[in-house]
């Protein structure tokens, strides 16, 4: 059976159900379309982080501008998202490292970012149980961390409670197109007619855009996580460190999360697409975490898993409307760090959509700039 809508929205991840929440907020009709489950895939093995510090110029504004929209969204989209506005600490254990994450902090201070250099006792006053070798870290205390299943689950309830049609289970087999432009989907079940589709497909997406005939510079990979078993609270803000792939957090259970990049195998072309955990991974993951936190020496691994991910060739998210296909956006490529962003890229891609503006520039995250 044909339908239709103003807008189709592929891809159930926290990207895609952001984007139909703020559509729909605005009265616009939209279906958002999984070919699973939503939050099946890098949402639903994000380490969650909520950060502004370290990010690309590029992307800057949008982490500013959705963090500030963090505190309140539990409220907003009635569910706990177990959101902790406690921080992100980058340490520093080799001088000569010191120099540039210096510069690049000073670089976000002048961008308008409230963060700030933390040297030897502050460091242990944030972090009291970094290790002894730690220097002195790049400390942005309004970043934070939130559960991305809940999150992700809880914009596509807000999106249906709106107004918004959800259909799980529903792969995007073919696009319908004519005359240059896009005007809806095929699905195994019938054609869905559009008068935008959305492309946050995540890992899928450069298979969507194949659908209507160019290629995006995007490559699926499988960030890695680890989950401990709990120990007394000790740890508030998310930890990184400069040389090593770590992304560490506290949960309020007591167990500590682990990320940080280590990859997991990519089986994406299956019945059941899935990233395989590698045993180098897990071996370099708890390295490098009790390196940076001694007391994880006492704990052991609980759960290790991967979700596939899209990655950008430059590391940057893919945003806004393509040239090759009119009434065609682009929301994908955020690289293992689209998380946080999420809450404004919604209002950004409805923006686009229902005004054809955005109240920030993002030509620099458009395609073309692959060429």
């Amino acid at each position: 059976m044909a339908s239709g809508a103003d807008v189709v929205v592929v891809g159930g991840g926290v990207i895609g159900s952001s984007i139909a929440y703020q559509l729909a907020k605005r009265g616009v009709g939209v279906t958002l379309v999984e070919a699973r489950e939503v939050a099946c895939a890098a949402s639903g093995a994000s380490a969650g982080g909520v950060r502004q510090q370290g990010r690309d110029p590029r992307e800057l504004e949008i982490a500013k501008r959705a963090i500030s929209m963090w505190p309140t969204l539990s409220d907003e989209l009635g569910a706990d998202l177990d959101y902790h506005q406690d921080g992100h600490l980058t340490l520093v254990e080799r001088e000569a490292d010191l120099p540039e994450i210096e510069q690049r902090v000073a670089e976000q201070q002048a961008a308008g970012l409230g963060i700030k250099m933390l040297y030897g006792d502050e460091v242990r006053a944030v972090a009291p149980g970094a290790h002894e070798s730690m220097l002195a870290g790049a400390y942005c205390p309004t970043d934070g961390h939130a559960n991305p299943i809940s999150a992700t689950k809880a914009f596509a309830a807000a999106a249906v409670r709106a107004g918004a049609t959800l259909r799980e289970r529903t792969p995007v087999i073919g696009l319908l197109t004519d005359s240059g432009r896009v005007r809806g989907i095929v699905t195994p079940d019938g054609e869905i007619e559009a008068g935008w589709v959305i492309n946050a497909a995540g890992a899928w997406s450069p298979k969507i855009c194949a659908m209507a005939g160019f290629d995006v510079p995007i490559e699926a990979v499988a960030p890695q996580m680890m989950l401990t078993t709990p120990l007394p609270h000790e740890l508030d803000p998310v930890v990184g460190c400069v040389g090593r792939p770590l992304s560490l957090k506290q949960l309020s259970n007591g167990k500590y999360l682990i990320g940080g990049g280590w990859p997991a195998t990519v089986y994406l072309d299956q019945a059941k697409p899935i990233g395989l955990n590698q045993y180098s991974s897990i071996v370099g993951s708890a390295k490098a975490s009790s390196g940076v936190w001694p007391i994880l020496r006492q704990t052991q691994v609980q759960r290790v898993w991967a979700g596939l991910e899209a990655k950008a060739e430059d590391v940057v998210p893919i945003l806004g409307a393509v040239t090759p296909i009119n009434r065609f956006i682009m929301a994908s490529g955020f690289s293992g760090h689209g998380f946080a962003l999420a809450p404004y890229i919604g209002v950004l891609m409805a923006d686009l959509v229902t005004t054809g503006a955005t109240a920030i520039p993002i030509d620099d995250l458009a395609l073309s700039r692959f060429g």
